[in-house]
């Protein structure tokens, strides 16, 4: 009788994990959703970013403007965007750095930092002048923050999102896409 009743505990016991563990689990993602710190799969798979695939992951990325240099060191993405012409608007550059965000920090696991640089390039002249600078961290981007930069429009970003992404606008820019 003794080992029936043992097995039969332990039977009881099996069946009790496998329906209270998956409420445990529904449990947990309540917990932090209501704290704000969602986890978000998409497809269940990110990009884990190398020399050896930095072109072609970012060449799929569908950026406006192009690249103009790309650099990958120790989890640092540094990027160049190419502004080209008279024809863009503030809105569509801050479009394009929202999805360098997004893929830095959506679509790679292993990106810590992103150096992202707005460069004008003048065909002409030959010459490279900086519009924007940002020296945006993981640990301390938001999705808030980077929908905030895509939907910013064509005005001077608030003081907030540019210290948090710790933007730098250079007169050029000033001049060029802010000023009346």
């Amino acid at each position: 009788m003794n080992r029936a009743w043992w097995i039969g505990a332990a039977a009881l016991m099996a069946a009790a994990s496998a329906a209270v563990l998956p409420k445990l689990a529904d449990l947990d993602a309540a917990v932090r959703q209501q704290y704000g710190t969602v986890e978000v799969f998409t497809d269940g798979s990110y990009t884990v970013l190398e020399d050896d695939n930095l072109v072609d992951a970012l060449g799929a990325y569908p950026f406006t403007l192009a690249i103009g240099s790309a650099g990958w060191k120790n989890g640092v993405l540094s990027l160049d965007l190419k502004v080209t012409g008279n024809d863009h608007e503030p809105a569509e550059l801050y479009r394009n750095m929202a999805g360098a965000i997004s893929f830095a920090f959506e679509e790679t696991d292993n990106v810590n930092q992103l150096l992202l640089r707005l460069v004008a390039d003048d065909k002409w002249l030959g010459t490279r002048r900086l519009l924007l600078a940002a020296d945006i961290r993981r640990r301390e981007w938001t999705r808030a923050l980077q929908e905030e930069l895509a939907a910013a429009g064509n005005v001077r970003l608030p003081e907030r999102l540019k210290t948090r992404f710790r933007i730098s606008e250079s007169e050029l820019w000033i001049n060029q896409f802010i000023s009346p």
